[in-house]
């Protein structure tokens, strides 16, 4: 009780300290100044906005608020500081029908790497289907195909604490990534990912997390350049009851405003090796600027043994619903 007082004593200095740690590490030319991004003005400077598109059922399910929850190898695409829960060995697969043609496919593997921490390998592919070209005239000139791809590696230590328990330490997470798109013309650029998880608080019910996405790079397609999204989070994931989670990301992208995400999890036991989750989650990215039933989440989840198969519904008004299957092996 003593170490949890103490702990949540320090809670703010921690937090400036890791807020610190997280902006030391973006180049300078890509750290926002005062009034400069972070709200509607900045909507459509950035590219590659495939890279916002997350990958995986579990998480979309609780509104995309699991940057703290994520425990294996899709932490590399939510927060690589996850990549430290994974035991021995995470093999995750997942196919997205995202709206209208548009498709999504993921795969990660990661392994524990002893006292050294976790690393983990991710490729995402991201189709945007087959569309028709048309010159001036509006006469038919065959169609194209756009596609984004990342291929990504990425490690999570622990920082702190060597003499502690593993839930009373600081875990630091990177990745990079190469990044290629291509709509008629191809370009290329590498980016990355820092990700920080906090000590568990409270008798080891909830825990903090931060995290900076895509926090350099640029693509430059026809005459235009602009950045890659960048991201930043802060979440959080609570402890309930035993078989009760509840999730919560505050979203700051550089091209748009901040929004919140939320989600819960209820999780069913049969048995020793078997349990059945429930999942929903809802958030506020760009309510105005759609109509109909959109930003929540709604999966479920089967897992027996090592193997684990999630299916998450995400509608977008009119714009479409989004069907995500991924199948996760946790050796």
């Amino acid at each position: 009780m003593n170490g949890t007082r103490t702990m949540t004593a320090a809670l703010p200095a921690l937090l400036a300290r890791a807020a610190l740690l997280c902006l030391a590490a973006l180049p300078a030319s890509r750290v926002p100044a005062a009034g400069a991004g972070f709200d509607s003005a900045a909507v459509g400077t950035s590219s590659g906005q495939f890279l916002k598109i997350m990958a995986g059922a579990r998480g979309a399910a609780l509104g995309e608020a699991y940057t703290s929850l994520v425990g294996d190898a899709s932490a590399i695409e939510w927060n690589p500081a996850g990549l430290i829960h994974i035991k021995k060995q995470s093999l995750f697969l997942m196919h997205s029908l995202y709206m209208a043609d548009m498709s999504m496919n993921y795969f990660s593997y990661a392994q524990n790497a002893g006292e050294v921490g976790s690393w983990g390998m991710a490729a995402k592919h991201f189709s945007a289907g087959s569309i028709k070209r048309t010159d001036e005239n509006a006469a038919d000139i065959g169609s194209f195909s756009p596609y984004d791809v990342s291929l990504s590696v990425g490690f999570a230590c622990y920082i702190t604490g060597f003499n502690r328990d593993p839930e009373e330490r600081f875990v630091l997470g990177a990745n990079g990534k190469l990044v290629r798109s291509k709509i008629l013309s191809s370009d290329n650029t590498i980016s990355a990912d820092i990700g920080l998880l906090f000590p568990y608080f409270f008798e080891n019910k909830f825990r903090l997390s931060m995290l900076a996405q895509n926090i350099m790079g640029s693509l430059r397609h026809d005459k235009e350049e602009a950045p890659l999204p960048l991201v930043l989070k802060l979440g959080s994931v609570t402890q309930l009851a035993r078989y009760l989670d509840f999730t919560a990301d505050l979203v700051y992208p550089r091209d748009n405003y901040p929004w919140l995400a939320m989600g819960g999890e209820l999780r069913v036991p049969f048995g020793r090796r078997t349990e059945m989750a429930l999942r929903a989650g809802f958030n506020t990215r760009a309510l105005t600027e759609n109509s109909g039933f959109r930003n929540v989440g709604l999966g479920a989840g089967f897992r027996h043994d090592i193997y684990s198969l999630d299916y998450s519904f995400s509608p977008h008004g009119d714009l479409g619903v989004a069907h995500r299957m991924s199948l996760t092996l946790n050796y």
